[in-house]
């Protein structure tokens, strides 16, 4: 009888060991700001809009296109590599479209942009 209680009791150190150890360890992970815990970082949608009009050719449209007439994807993650599309519409007439993509990649994990 005696031998299962101290068995018993053993177990239960065991395991509040075991916890204790996983939430010091959580805990650290959070201090140290790891990566997993970090928000995501995304392109600001003004600035990647303006930077998309300026490399718009201009003879594509009757008139000079907005900021209102460039539309991206939402909430791009700024990673190294990724490419994507952006879609300018504006005003055309009988000798222009009025319509534009500009390709834009992310060059860096700082978000600097290469756009074409």
């Amino acid at each position: 009888m005696t031998d299962q209680r101290s068995f018993a009791r053993t177990v239960i150190a065991l395991s509040l060991a075991v916890i204790a150890c996983c939430a010091l360890t959580f805990t650290i992970m959070l201090l140290a700001g790891s990566p997993a815990v970090q928000p995501q970082r995304v392109l600001d949608q003004d600035a990647l809009a303006r930077a998309v009009l300026n490399n718009v050719n201009s003879a594509d449209f009757a008139k000079p296109p907005t900021i209102d007439d460039v539309s991206c994807p939402a909430s791009i993650p700024v990673e190294a590599g990724r490419e994507f599309e952006c879609k300018v519409d504006g005003v055309g007439d009988g000798n222009s479209s009025g319509h534009a993509w500009v390709k834009v990649k992310i060059k860096d994990d700082q978000g600097d942009l290469s756009l074409g």
